[in-house]
């Protein structure tokens, strides 16, 4: 039980790069990625159920855990793109968030400063990981490419609301990032 959280945590990340490959593929492949996005997204529910039931919050699983989530999402997203059904850009723009984010929060981290998911935050997770389950039960039911565009409107939306939510982490934590502001030496004799 002691290792229960980390270890779905490690399988999220396994199930990853195999979500990608699924999506990539054809025919029963897709089936395989949206069975393994499925699994990856209640790996993510029970590693938090478990960990806070039984107090089992660890480092690895506050660094890993997040990680984990984003490379889920964010391989299924490339998969979705790359396969056709939605435009890059809004897939690009969310991955960069993420990234961005994930970071901001590792740093505030290491300044002993916890950054926690906002209300907003969590709609877009919410949001986001039911969108990628439509966008490849679409692909699933044998949807065609060709003049689809809904892939790209839904996360479209789904970007947007990312945006909105790294705009908000950055400004509600915005004292973390003067913490580590370089002082500015405004003597006039300093040399030039």
């Amino acid at each position: 039980m002691k290792n229960l959280p980390n270890t779905l945590t490690v399988i999220r990340i396994i199930f990853a790069p195999i979500v990608f490959i699924g999506l990539y593929s054809s025919g029963e492949w897709v089936v395989i990625g949206l069975v393994f996005f499925i699994l990856g997204s209640l790996t993510d529910w029970l590693d938090g159920y478990f960990a806070r039931r039984h107090k089992l919050v660890s480092g690895f699983g506050q660094f890993a855990d997040p990680v984990a989530d984003k490379l889920l999402s964010g391989f299924a997203l490339a998969g979705i793109a790359a396969s056709g059904y939605a435009a890059a850009w809004p897939v690009v723009g969310i991955i960069v968030r993420d990234v961005m984010v994930t970071s901001f929060r590792f740093w505030g981290l290491s300044k002993g400063y916890k950054i926690l998911p906002s209300k907003p935050a969590k709609l877009k997770t919410f949001l986001e990981f039911f969108s990628i389950i439509g966008l490849i039960g679409y692909i699933v039911l044998g949807g065609k490419k060709e003049g689809f565009w809904l892939g790209t409107a839904i996360l479209a939306v789904v970007f947007a609301l990312a945006l909105f939510t790294g705009i908000d982490y950055f400004w509600k934590n915005r004292k973390l990032l003067s913490m580590t502001a370089p002082v500015v030496d405004n003597r006039p004799d300093r040399p030039l």
